[in-house]
């Protein structure tokens, strides 16, 4: 007697592999790809963005603050406490040495006396309860008081580090200190009352002027770099620091090489700047 099952009766089916082809998963690598590398874009533009703003604002910071700083220590010139009678400039009170310092910077020279609290003797020695003492009226560049019988010589000029980076420095009776960092140019013009009227009647180098004690007033320009070096390169890498009227064609005129600036193409952003003081102890 035979006997058999229907199950060995039907046929065997395979189940079918499941999972992506290779085609489909070149695919997904390509799309992973192409949306790796537009976040990767989106990462470098964000990040040099950013250091571009900071640059900007830094840049914007400092050349704000170096104006407010100079036009407060420049109207001090020849300042001297009427009460201290013996005080007396051995040097003029405003000097400018042109195309002199890095870069091919300017300098620029301020002489003045501080003020001292009441009662003080100006003849009175060192150490005695009359000794001059300053009363925070009069400050220096580098933030310090000044006493009525002290005679303040600051100078302001272009130097470059060890490294090579270039600061605004104030040298305070001999002492040095770097104020803002990454200013390229400094440059000045002096604006002089040729008839004695007591108006500026004209705005000329260091050095051209008929008479120093004839000036009445300072132009200042300065050019400042961000730290950023990815920054896009300025369309007009040459700054005029006084505009055509004084150098026409950004062609500078004899005897001030360092009125025409070429900056350096290293991708930094570069800022002009310029501004004017009022020596005011020469209006009054």
């Amino acid at each position: 007697m035979t006997t058999s099952s229907r199950s060995s009766n039907r046929p065997i089916r395979r189940r079918a592999a499941s999972g992506f082809t290779l085609v489909e998963l070149m695919v997904g690598m390509v799309i992973s790809m192409l949306l790796i590398l537009a976040a990767t874009s989106l990462y470098i533009s964000q990040r040099r963005s950013n250091a571009t703003q900071g640059d900007v604002g830094e840049i914007q910071e400092n050349a704000r603050a170096i104006a407010q700083l100079m036009q407060r220590q420049a109207r001090q010139i020849g300042y001297t406490d009427f009460l201290f009678t013996n005080n007396d400039f051995v040097s003029p009170s405003l000097e400018v040495t042109n195309d002199t310092g890095a870069n091919t910077s300017d300098s620029l020279t301020l002489r003045y006396f501080g003020s001292s609290q009441a009662g003080a003797d100006p003849y009175a020695a060192a150490g005695s309860p009359n000794f001059p003492k300053a009363d925070g009226g009069t400050v220096d560049c580098s933030g310090n008081d000044v006493s009525g019988n002290v005679q303040t010589t600051e100078v302001y000029a272009i130097v470059n580090d060890a490294n090579g980076v270039p600061w605004l420095q104030c040298t305070v009776n001999g002492m040095a200190t770097p104020l803002f960092r990454n200013v390229e140019a400094f440059q000045i013009l002096l604006g002089e009352d040729t008839d004695g009227d007591g108006v500026v009647n004209r705005f000329v180098r260091p050095g051209a002027t008929a008479s120093i004690d004839d000036v009445l007033a300072v132009r200042v320009s300065v050019v400042l770099r961000g730290n950023d070096t990815n920054n896009a390169e300025m369309k007009k890498p040459t700054i005029n620091h006084f505009g055509d009227s004084y150098a026409p064609k950004d062609v500078a005129p004899a005897g001030d090489a360092g009125s025409v600036v070429k900056t350096a193409t290293d991708g930094r952003m570069h800022r002009h700047f310029t501004f004017y003081i009022a020596l005011r102890n020469r209006l009054i």
